[in-house]
C-alpha cells in the first residue's frame, strides 16, 4: 500500500529516476524513509522554484547591464569624437600661435615643438626633436645664458639667446620657462615659449645709441649755449660801458631827455642780457640733474619765503603738513616754487600781496599750489603764458624775460607732472603742480 503510494507521487523527474535504478520495492516502503524522499522532494522543488527566480533576476539584469554597456559605448565614442575635436582644435591653435611653444625633459631635450619653430628659425620640427637649445648654432655667452636659465632653481625662469637661423641670419630668442611638474609633484622638465624678439634688441640698441648721440649733442649745446652767451654778453657790456663813460664825459651838456634816453639804452642792454641767461636757463631746465636727498618741505618753503623783498607789504600763508618729508631734488623744486611765488609777486596789483603757498599728500605724489590775491589771468592766456618770451605786460611796464613760467612747465614735464591754473579776474591766480615725493623709487623704476 505504501510503496503504490510513493510509486504514484509526482516526485521530482531525478529523486524518480534514482528511487526506480536503487531502492527496491519494500525499501521505498519503509515510512521514515518515504518521509524523507518527500522531505527530498520539498527541496528539489524549492530550488527549481528558486532557480527560476534566479533566472528570471539574472535575464532582468543581463537586460539592464546590456543596455548599460551600450549606453556607456555610446558615450565614449561621443567623448572620443569630442576629445578628437579638441585635440585638432588645441593643435590648429598651437600651429597658429606666433610664439614658439616648446617642452623640455629632464635632461633639456626637446619633447615638443609647435610650427612656430619652423617659422622662426628655419628648422624642421622633426629634425629638432631630442636635441638641446645648445646644440643649435648659438653665440657662447648665449649657451651660458640657456644653461643657466635650465639650471635655475626658480619655478618660473625667463632669458634671452642668440641663435644662427637655417638661412643663416641672427635672431634674438626671448625664453620663459617654468617647471612641468607629474602627479606626484615631481619635476619632469620645462614648459614655456620662445619668442623672436630680435625686433626689441635692434630698437634698443638703436635706442642706446640714439642716447648716446643725444648726450653728446646735449654736452655740445650746452658747450655752445655757454660760448654763444658769452659772446653776446661781451659787446652788450662794453655798449654798458661806454654808455656810462660818455654819459660821464658828456654830463655838463646832456640835456633831460638825452640822459633819459641814455638810461633807456642801458635798460635795454640790461633786458638782452636777461633774456640771453633766460635762454641759457630754457635750455638747460630739465636736463641738468642735481642730487635727490631727504628733506622737510616746509622750511625749505620757509626759507624760500623770507628771500623775496618789495615795496609793497607781504603776507605769506603756509598750508600743508609741517612734518611732511620727501626725497628729491630740493634745488630744482625750490626753482619752480621761487619763479611762481616771485611772478605773484611782481605782478600783483594790490597794495597788501598776499601769498599762500600749500602742499597735499597723494598716493601717486604731492600736489603743491601757490596762490595770489593779484589781478587774475584771463583764461586764453593760460596756455599762452607758459610759451617763451611770452609776457602779459609790456615789458616797459614790468621788466620781465618771460622765461620763468615757461622753465616751470619743462621741469615739470621733464618729471612726468602736470601744471594747472585756476584764476579769477581781479581776486587772483592759482598754479597747481604734481611732484614726485620719492624720486629714488622713481628712478629704480624705471631702470
Amino acid at each position: 500500500m505504501q510503496s503504490a503510494e510513493i510509486s504514484e507521487t509526482n516526485y521530482h523527474r531525478l529523486l524518480k529516476r534514482q528511487i526506480r535504478k536503487f531502492l527496491p520495492e519494500k525499501l521505498a516502503a519503509d515510512p521514515a524513509l518515504q518521509d524523507f524522499l518527500l522531505s527530498v522532494h520539498q527541496a528539489y522543488a524549492e530550488f527549481q522554484d528558486d532557480l527560476v527566480r534566479v533566472e528570471h533576476i539574472l535575464e532582468q539584469s543581463s537586460g539592464e547591464l546590456f543596455k548599460a554597456n551600450r549606453e556607456l559605448s555610446r558615450i565614449a565614442q561621443e567623448k572620443t569624437a569630442e576629445a578628437a575635436v579638441s585635440s585638432k582644435r588645441l593643435q590648429d591653435v598651437a600651429a597658429s600661435i606666433s610664439e614658439v611653444l616648446i617642452q623640455l625633459d629632464k635632461q633639456g631635450k626637446i619633447v615638443y615643438l609647435n610650427h612656430a619653430w619652423e617659422t622662426i628659425t628655419g628648422y624642421s620640427v622633426a629634425e629638432s626633436l631630442n636635441k638641446k637649445l645648445t646644440d643649435f648654432p648659438v653665440a657662447p655667452e648665449s649657451k651660458e645664458s640657456i644653461e643657466e636659465t635650465l639650471n635655475s632653481s626658480e619655478a618660473a625662469v625667463k632669458g634671452i639667446f642668440e641663435i644662427t637661423t637655417a638661412d643663416g641670419s641672427r635672431k634674438w630668442l626671448g625664453i620663459s620657462l617654468s617647471h612641468h611638474n607629474s602627479f606626484d609633484n615631481q619635476i619632469m622638465g620645462h614648459i614655456g615659449t620662445l619668442a623672436d624678439i630680435t625686433d626689441r634688441i635692434n630698437a634698443e640698441k638703436k635706442l642706446k645709441s640714439y642716447m648716446r648721440d643725444l648726450e653728446r649733442i646735449n654736452a655740445e649745446l650746452d658747450q655752445f649755449a655757454y660760448v654763444v652767451s658769452h659772446d653776446l654778453k661781451a659787446p652788450l657790456r662794453a655798449i654798458n660801458n661806454l654808455s656810462e663813460w660818455i654819459e660821464e664825459d658828456l654830463a655838463e651838456v646832456l640835456a633831460g631827455d638825452t640822459r633819459d634816453q641814455f638810461n633807456l639804452l642801458r635798460g635795454r642792454v640790461h633786458r638782452m642780457e636777461g633774456l640771453i641767461n633766460g635762454i641759457l636757463s630754457y635750455s638747460r631746465a630739465g636736463r641738468i640733474k642735481t642730487a635727490s636727498e631727504r628733506f622737510f618741505v616746509k622750511p625749505v618753503v620757509d626759507d624760500l619765503c623770507e628771500t623775496f623783498s618789495t615795496k609793497k607789504p607781504i603776507e605769506f600763508v603756509m598750508e600743508g603738513n609741517p612734518e611732511l618729508e620727501i626725497v628729491s631734488e630740493k634745488i630744482t623744486l625750490t626753482q619752480i616754487l621761487q619763479n611762481l611765488i616771485s611772478n605773484g609777486i611782481k605782478y600783483n596789483d594790490k597794495p597788501q600781496i598776499r601769498i599762500t603757498v600749500g602742499w597735499t599728500e597723494q598716493e601717486s605724489g604731492l600736489e603743491f599750489f601757490v596762490s595770489d590775491n593779484g589781478p587774475g589771468i584771463s583764461p586764453e592766456y593760460f596756455e599762452k603764458i607758459f610759451v617763451i618770451f611770452q609776457t602779459l605786460q609790456s615789458r616797459d611796464e614790468v621788466e620781465s624775460t618771460g622765461v620763468g613760467l615757461a622753465i616751470v612747465k619743462k621741469i615739470i614735464d621733464e618729471k612726468g607732472g602736470v601744471i594747472k591754473i585756476e584764476s579769477t579776474m581781479t581776486k587772483g591766480t592759482t598754479f597747481f603742480f604734481t611732484w614726485p615725493k620719492n624720486e629714488t623709487k622713481k628712478k629704480d623704476t624705471a631702470t
